[in-house]
C-alpha cells in the first residue's frame, strides 16, 4: 500500500497545477483587454446554441443511492465529455462561424434537469483518452530556447569592474574637536544636578548704554563625570562646550548676525585604569545673517566634523575609527524664503584593524553631495544635481590590494530651464557592484554589477514627459584562473518605456521588455553544462486616451537544459510559454475577449542517447468572451490537461503513466449578468504496465463532474448535480 502511494508521485506536480487552473479563471477578468474572433470559438458557439436542460433529477438521484433535496442532487453525466485539447492548443480563431450567425437568446424558461445517468460499470476513462501525442508536440522546447543577452561592456571582468569608480577613501577633514571650547575661562554661574556640572556666562557690550547691546557673547559647559569607586578615575565623562556670539549692528534690539560653536568630547574607561577605551568628539558651526532683521536668513551656513576612535585593549592601537563631515549652505538674497542656491556635502569614513597590529585590513566610505540653483528666484529649481557614493574594501593581509570590495553610486539630475515648475529632463543612473579578488593580483575572479538608467523627457514642457524609460542591465562572471573564459556567466537586460506622443498625460502605449540568460561552462571548452533563458515581452496600447486599455499582452517564456557530458544532447529539459491578452476594442471598460494560455514540459534523458526516459507536459487554457461588449460574459472556461510517463529501459513501451484532465465552464447565454449553467469535470488516470507488453497490468482512474442551472435566472442554482466515481486497482 505504502510502495504504491510512492509511484503515485510522478503526477503529483501535474494534479496540483491543474487544479489550481480552477481558481484561476478569474484572472482572465482582470486583464482587462479585447480581440480575437470570439464568435468563431466553438466553445462559444456551443454555450450561446444552448436549449435548455435534458435530463432527469429523479433518475439522477436513485442512480446515485441517495434521497438529497432538490437543487443538490447527484448525477452521472450522460457521456464521457469530449476532449478538447485539440481545441486548447488550435485556439478560438481556427473556426469560421461568424458573430451575426449566433441565434438568439432569452432567459431559459424550460423544465427540470434532467441526468441520464450512464451505467456504473460503463464510462470508465483509460489512459489513451489523453491527447498524449499531441501534447508532446506542443511541449515549447523549441519556442521558449533564449540566446545569452549582450551587455555592453559586460563581456568580461575586467569590463564590468569598470562601470564603477569608487568615491575618494579618505578621512574627511575638519573633524576634530575644539578644545578651547572644552576649557573655558572662568564662567560666572554654576550649577549642579547629580552627576553633571553646567557653567555660564553672558557678555553684552552696549557702547552707547541705550539698553540694546551692540554685541553679546554667550558661552558655557557642561561637564558629567562617573567615578563609581571615588579614585579620581571616571570611568565615563562628557564635556559639551558652547560658544556664541551675536550681533545688533543698528542696535535697534534685533540681533542681526550669529556665530556660534559646540564642540563635544565623549570617553570611556570601563576598566577604571586611567586609560581611555573609546572616545568620541565633533564640532558644530553655525553662521547665520539677517541684514533686513525680517527673521529670513540671508546665508546660512551649518558645518559639523567629529570622530570616533576605539582602543578596546589599551595597546595604542585603534581597532575601529569613524570620522565624519558635513557642510550645508544656503543663500536667499532677496530674503523672501525662497532660496536661490543651496549646496550639501556629506562624508563618513571608517576602517578597522581585525588583526590589531596597526593595519587597515577594512576600509568603507559614504560621500553625499548635493545641490539646487533658482537663480530668478521664484520657487522653481532651474537645476537640481544629487550624488550618493558608498564603498567598502576589505584587505585581509593589508597589501593595498582588496580581496573583496562592493559599492553603489546614485546619481540624479533635473533640468528646468524655463523654471515653470515641469523638468524638460530628469536623469537617474544607478550602479551596485561587488567584486572578488583571491588572487590578489589586481583582477577579480569574480564580479556583480547592475546598472539602472531612467530619464523622463518632456519637450513641450507641459508636465506630462513624452518619453520615460528605464533601462536595466544586470551582469555576474566568474573567471576563476582569469583567462577571459568564463566558467559561469548571468545577464540580464531589461527596457520599460512610456509614450505620450500628444503630451496629453495619458499615455497611448506602455512596454516591458525583459532578456535573461545564465550559463555554465566549467571546464572552459565553449560547451556549456547548463543554460537557462527567460524572455518576457509585455504591452498595454490606449489608442484612444481614455481610462480604458484597448489591448493589453503579456508573454513569458523559460527554458533550462542540463548538458553534463557536453555531447549536445542535454540529459535533462524544462521549458514553458505563457502567453496572455486581453482586448476592448472600442475602450469602453467591457472586455470582449480575454484569454491565457500556458504550455509546460519536462524531459529526462539520463543517458543521453536521444530516448527520454521520462516526461511531463502540461497545457492550461482559459478563455472569458463578451461578446456583446456589455460587460457581462457569455462563456468563461478553463481547461487544463496534463500528462506523464516513465520509460526507464527505453523501448517505446512506458511503464507508468499518468494523465490528469480539468475542465470547468459556466454560460451566460442571454449575457444579463446570471449564469445559466456551470459545469466542471476532473478526470485523473494512472496506470502500470510492468511488463511492458502493451497491456496495463493496473489502472486507477478518478472522475468527478458537476452541472449546476439556474433556469429562472435569479441568481440562486436550482438544480447541481455532482457525481464522484473511481477505481483503484493495488499493484504489485
Amino acid at each position: 500500500m505504502e510502495a504504491n502511494r510512492t509511484r503515485l508521485g510522478l503526477g503529483i506536480a501535474l494534479i496540483v497545477v491543474a487544479t489550481l487552473g480552477l481558481a484561476a479563471v478569474g484572472t482572465t477578468l482582470l486583464l482587462g483587454t479585447r480581440g480575437g474572433d470570439v464568435a468563431s470559438d466553438p466553445a462559444y458557439v456551443a454555450a450561446m446554441s444552448y436549449a435548455g436542460p435534458r435530463t432527469d433529477v429523479a433518475e439522477s438521484t436513485r442512480s446515485a443511492g441517495t434521497e438529497p433535496a432538490r437543487g443538490h442532487s447527484l448525477a452521472v453525466v450522460t457521456h464521457e465529455p469530449e476532449d478538447a485539447t485539440a481545441l486548447a492548443i488550435a485556439g478560438s480563431s481556427e473556426a469560421g462561424v461568424a458573430a451575426q450567425d449566433q441565434p438568439e437568446t432569452a432567459a431559459s424558461t424550460g423544465p427540470s434537469v434532467e441526468p441520464k445517468p450512464l451505467p456504473e460499470d460503463d464510462g470508465a476513462p483509460t489512459i489513451d483518452d489523453f491527447n498524449k501525442e499531441l501534447l508532446e508536440d506542443s511541449a515549447p522546447f523549441d519556442e521558449a530556447k533564449g540566446d545569452m543577452p549582450q551587455v555592453e561592456g559586460g563581456g568580461n571582468v575586467g569590463g564590468v569592474v569598470g562601470w564603477f569608480e569608487p568615491p575618494a577613501v579618505d578621512t574627511p577633514q575638519g573633524v576634530r574637536s575644539d578644545e578651547s571650547l572644552l576649557t573655558p575661562p572662568d564662567l560666572g554661574t554654576e550649577t549642579r544636578d547629580g552627576n553633571c556640572t553646567f557653567r555660564e556666562s553672558i557678555e553684552p557690550t552696549d557702547s552707547d548704554g541705550d539698553g540694546h547691546p551692540e554685541y553679546v557673547r554667550y558661552r558655557s559647559l557642561l561637564l558629567c563625570l562617573q567615578d563609581e569607586d571615588g579614585d579620581g578615575n571616571p570611568e565615563y565623562a562628557l564635556a559639551v562646550g558652547r560658544d556664541a556670539e551675536l550681533w545688533d549692528d543698528d542696535e535697534d534690539g534685533t540681533f542681526n548676525k550669529l556665530e556660534g560653536k559646540q564642540a563635544a568630547r565623549e570617553t570611556a574607561d570601563p576598566n577604571d585604569d586611567g586609560t581611555i577605551e573609546y572616545i568620541a568628539q565633533g564640532l558644530w558651526t553655525l553662521s547665520a545673517v539677517d541684514d533686513t532683521e525680517d527673521t529670513v536668513f540671508e546665508h546660512l551656513l551649518l558645518t559639523f566634523g567629529g570622530e570616533q576612535i576605539l582602543d578596546a585593549n589599551q595597546n595604542g592601537v585603534v581597532e575601529f575609527y569613524r570620522a565624519a563631515a558635513l557642510r550645508l549652505e544656503v543663500f536667499d538674497a532677496t530674503s523672501n524664503g525662497i532660496f536661490e542656491s543651496l549646496t550639501l556635502e556629506g562624508a563618513v569614513f571608517q576602517t578597522a584593524d581585525d588583526g590589531d597590529d596597526g593595519t587597515r585590513e577594512y576600509v568603507g566610505v559614504l560621500v553625499v553631495n548635493a545641490s539646487t540653483v533658482d537663480g530668478n528666484d521664484d520657487g522653481f529649481n532651474e537645476t537640481m544635481e544629487v550624488y550618493l557614493g558608498g564603498y567598502e574594501a576589505f584587505d585581509g593581509d593589508a597589501d593595498g590590494t582588496p580581496e573583496a570590495e562592493r559599492g553603489a553610486l546614485v546619481e540624479i539630475e533635473v533640468f528646468d530651464a524655463s523654471s515653470n515648475g515641469y523638468p524638460e529632463l530628469a536623469e537617474m543612473c544607478l550602479v551596485a557592484f561587488e567584486a572578488v579578488d583571491a588572487s590578489e593580483d589586481g583582477r577579480p575572479e569574480w564580479v556583480r554589477a547592475a546598472k539602472i538608467m531612467a530619464v523622463a523627457t518632456d519637450d513641450s514642457d507641459d508636465g506630462h514627459p513624452e518619453l520615460a524609460t528605464i533601462d536595466v542591465v544586470a551582469v555576474e562572471i566568474l573567471d576563476a584562473d582569469q583567462d577571459d573564459v568564463a566558467e559561469f556567466a548571468a545577464a540580464l537586460v531589461g527596457r520599460a518605456e512610456v509614450v505620450d506622443h500628444d503630451s496629453s498625460g495619458i499615455a497611448e502605449r506602455v512596454s516591458l521588455t525583459a532578456r535573461a540568460g545564465a550559463r555554465a561552462d566549467a571546464d572552459e571548452d565553449g560547451l556549456f553544462e547548463r543554460e537557462s533563458y527567460l524572455a518576457l515581452d509585455g504591452f498595454a496600447v490606449n489608442a484612444i486616451e481614455d481610462e480604458f486599455v484597448e489591448e493589453a499582452r503579456l508573454s513569458l517564456k523559460a527554458y533550462e537544459r542540463v548538458d553534463a557530458d557536453e555531447d549536445g544532447m542535454p540529459e535533462a529539459e524544462r521549458a514553458m510559454a505563457a502567453e496572455m491578452y486581453a482586448l476592448d476594442a472600442n475602450s469602453n471598460g467591457f472586455v470582449e475577449d480575454a484569454n491565457v494560455t500556458v504550455t509546460m514540459a519536462e524531459r529526462v534523458d539520463a543517458d543521453g542517447d536521444g530516448t527520454y526516459e521520462a516526461a511531463a507536459f502540461f497545457l492550461l487554457w482559459m478563455q472569458s468572451t463578451d461578446a456583446d461588449d456589455d460587460g457581462n460574459p457569455e462563456l468563461q472556461y478553463v481547461k487544463a490537461y496534463g500528462y506523464a510517463y516513465k520509460d526507464a529501459d527505453e523501448d517505446d513501451v512506458r511503464e507508468e503513466q499518468f494523465g490528469v484532465r480539468v475542465l470547468a465552464q459556466r454560460t451566460d447565454a442571454n449575457s444579463n449578468g446570471v449564469f445559466e449553467s456551470a459545469d466542471a469535470e476532473v478526470t485523473v488516470v494512472h496506470v502500470y504496465d510492468h511488463d511492458e507488453d502493451g497491456t496495463q497490468d493496473c489502472t486507477s482512474w478518478y472522475v468527478a463532474t458537476y452541472h449546476a442551472e439556474d433556469t429562472d435566472e435569479d441568481g440562486d442554482w436550482d438544480v447541481e448535480d455532482f457525481l464522484e466515481r473511481g477505481h483503484r486497482e493495488e499493484c504489485p
